[in-house]
């Protein structure tokens, strides 16, 4: 039994038996600083094989894409904690995830030759910031808002587009009713909130169509909140939308699992308009699942996206 993990970890084991094919070391992790907060202080991790994606970013893995672009990706670096992986989250300055939220192998999963033990795994190489900050306890619309829709659309609504849609001037573009449907049920990767009240609903909705931040009746109570909040889902992105870190930035490995060792690692996509300035082979965030044929021909497909990868043998 095979299992891709979002760090770029592959864990392997007998599955009549659950013994691990190759050995796993438990290593220790920094301590929570936010008071209260008790994290694991150890992770068990596979010796073999090694991660398929890169799991500490450092100054020399900034991108060079153009000098501008490297001295903006420096001098935000600076401001960030980046220890590696498992470093919890701590108020008021961001941790950086890497692979990140959408890192390492994905929910489309590997593909496996059984003819020949090789896995398949597409993997993202992307650099994500988080942090935690208090919460105001404040009883108010944009309260409501900041507990319950901050953390995906962010604290000025923008959004990361595609995936999370901008909700600046959201009311030009849907109906209240609409809006309102969406929020109870749920719509995409956005679940529903059956959570709030009518007059906690009627009161966000009227926040995200006119950013007024009205008082609350005295009736209306307040969202339930903790003592910190998540401040959001933030990719590391240069100021032309590219990603701040060196390439490759998405990868097609090949690992035998008999011994655990690579057989190719390929990066997996581009960008036409990088390649058509000499950037080519960056590689891509890339979201589907590879597949293995019985011609030997392994198709990994990417939305609109389309790659062949011969087999090896």
């Amino acid at each position: 039994m095979a299992q891709t993990t979002k760090q770029g970890f592959v864990y392997l084991f007998d599955r009549t038996s659950g013994q691990t094919l190759f050995p796993i070391e438990s290593r220790k992790y920094p301590a929570s600083t936010v008071p209260g907060e008790v994290a694991a202080s150890e992770q068990p991790l596979p010796t073999l094989p090694a991660p398929f994606a890169r799991q500490l970013l450092t100054e020399d893995l900034l991108t060079m894409r153009t000098p501008e672009a490297h001295q903006w990706a420096l001098e935000n670096f600076k401001k960030f904690r980046s220890e590696g992986q498992f470093v919890p989250f701590s108020a008021g300055k961001d941790t950086v995830l890497f692979p990140g939220f959408d890192g390492g192998a994905e929910w489309g999963g590997p593909a496996v030759d059984a003819d020949t033990g090789i896995i398949y795994i597409n993997s993202n190489e992307m650099a994500w910031t988080g942090a935690l900050t208090p919460n105001t306890g404040e009883n108010s619309p944009r309260a409501i808002y900041m507990s319950q829709c901050s953390v995906c659309h962010g604290k000025k609504l923008a959004g990361s587009p595609p995936a999370t849609p901008s909700l600046i001037d959201v009311g030009n573009r849907l109906t209240a009713s609409q809006i309102a449907a969406t929020i109870k049920n749920g719509e995409g990767r956005m679940p529903g909130f059956p959570n709030l009240t009518e007059d906690q609903l009627f009161a966000l909705i009227d926040f995200l169509t006119s950013g007024e931040n009205k008082e609350l009746s005295s009736s209306t109570p307040a969202p339930a909140t903790m003592k910190y909040r998540f401040t959001g889902y933030h990719r590391f992105l240069d100021p032309e939308g590219y990603p701040a870190i060196a390439p490759p930035w998405g990868t097609l490995n090949a690992i035998n699992l008999n011994t655990g060792e690579y057989v190719w690692k390929t990066p997996l996509g581009e960008y036409p308009e990088l390649a058509a300035k000499g950037q080519k082979n960056t590689g891509t965030e890339n979201y589907g699942g590879p597949i293995v044929t019985a011609g030997g021909l392994g198709v990994y497909w990417r939305n609109q996206f389309r790659q062949k990868i011969p087999r090896a043998r």
